[in-house]
């Protein structure tokens, strides 16, 4: 199995020390409100691209912008959200002194500085704010100074790059076994300093794996996904079936493993359901029950107030078929508050991350696909501390 069907993971600690934080210390009441729409994209005569849900976009805090790529042309679409519209095109050169691609695009990061990181399943090019290229870096041995990857551990591409394009961290393991994630690389780009942090977060998560056999030596699985957040030089881990992160202190060299509870959900997903089918229909409907039980979302962060947002879902009676919930944490991950949505509020997404998630001016932004152009579930929260 590749590295590209794991879409999950979590922590432990080996090299730095760890401990473990519960949601019942003592925060600030909160009074809690909150509007929502939806907003619609101008694109003029263009066709932005939609696929994977805005998987390959990043949103920049600083400008107010939402950067869109298209990883087959190269081809990145400004989004003015204050407008409500495309701002402008930027072609990229894929190939050439100043290419972007190199063996499969993962994503991009618009730094605060004005640079630009076009992350590659193996690399990252770098280009400046006058888009050309100043920098490429390897995500292997032979490129990379500081800890050392041991046989047949890979870095995983997919990874994240902080806001000021400091530091790259990704998940690493040993992709060829299932199972195989062994914790995080963080690499400091200006030295290309590897540091690797095993974290065994995973545990018994494999058990919510639905796997279809197509017969051949060939197989199909939908496992549990995992969210990597950089938050400066920290991150934080999670996954979409526990209630729970893993925090990584760069000052502290420690992992702090939070777990809470939530008043509406389940803190752990049941797993009551088959996982293994005979044909593509029942896979299909083994997956659907495995996303009607509870899903944690990934968290977003808004840069202004330093806060937290995460929604998860479960399925439920009311008339939107599933119960939404909000819940906010602070810069500690203290959780603040956790709310559950009037049944008219739905969140997109079939299994929570499937829609890009960010904060534009204190408000909550969900991508939906509506009849093919772009739009955005808002949600505006508000709140006093007492």
């Amino acid at each position: 199995m590749t590295k590209l069907h794991y879409l999950l993971c979590a922590l432990a600690v080996a090299s730095c020390s760890s401990k473990k934080k519960s949601a019942d210390e003592k925060v600030p009441n909160f009074n809690f409100s909150y509007t929502a729409d939806t907003m619609m994209i101008d694109a003029g005569d263009e066709f932005l691209f939609l696929n994977m849900d805005l998987y390959f976009s990043d949103y920049s805090a600083k400008e107010g912008l939402l950067y869109n790529l298209n990883p087959q042309s190269g081809r990145v679409e400004v989004i003015d959200l204050e407008n409500r519209k495309l701002a402008k095109l930027v072609q990229y050169e894929l190939e050439g002194p100043n290419g972007i691609l190199e063996t499969a695009i993962t994503g991009l990061k618009k730094a605060s500085t004005g640079d630009l990181y076009f992350m590659n399943y193996y690399s990252i090019n770098h280009l400046d704010s006058l888009d050309s290229k100043i920098a490429s870096y390897r995500l292997t041995n032979d490129f990379l100074n500081g800890d050392k990857l041991a046989e047949n551990e890979e870095i995983d591409g997919m990874g994240q790059i902080d806001s000021k394009g400091a530091y790259f961290s990704g998940f690493y393991g040993n992709y060829q076994h299932k199972g195989g994630i062994h914790g995080i690389a963080q690499i400091h780009l200006q030295d290309s300093t590897l540091n690797l942090i095993p974290l065994d977060f995973w545990g018994d998560l494999d058990k919510y794996e639905v796997n279809l056999d197509q017969g051949g030596g060939r197989a199909i699985s939908a496992p549990e996904a995992k969210f990597l957040v950089v938050d400066g030089d920290d991150f934080i881990v999670s996954t979409t079936a526990k209630n729970e992160f893993w925090q990584y202190s760069k000052r502290q060299d420690s992992i702090i493993h939070h777990q809470y509870s939530s008043r509406f959900t389940e803190n752990i997903k049941p797993g009551k359901f088959p996982t293994t089918s005979n044909n593509q229909e029942e896979f299909d409907k083994l997956i659907q029950q495995k996303v009607d039980e509870v899903v944690f979302g990934p968290l977003v962060k808004d840069e202004t107030l330093g806060r937290f947002y995460r929604y998860s879902r479960e399925r439920d009676k009311s008339d939107n078929n599933y119960a939404y919930v909000l819940t906010i944490f602070n810069e500690n991950l203290d959780q603040l508050h956790e709310e559950k949505l009037r049944e008219e509020v739905s969140i997109p997404g079939k299994y929570m991350p499937g829609s890009k998630t960010f904060i534009h001016k204190g408000m909550i932004y969900s991508f939906i696909n509506i009849n093919d152009e772009m739009a955005f579930v808002r949600l505006k929260p508000t709140f006093n501390e007492e």
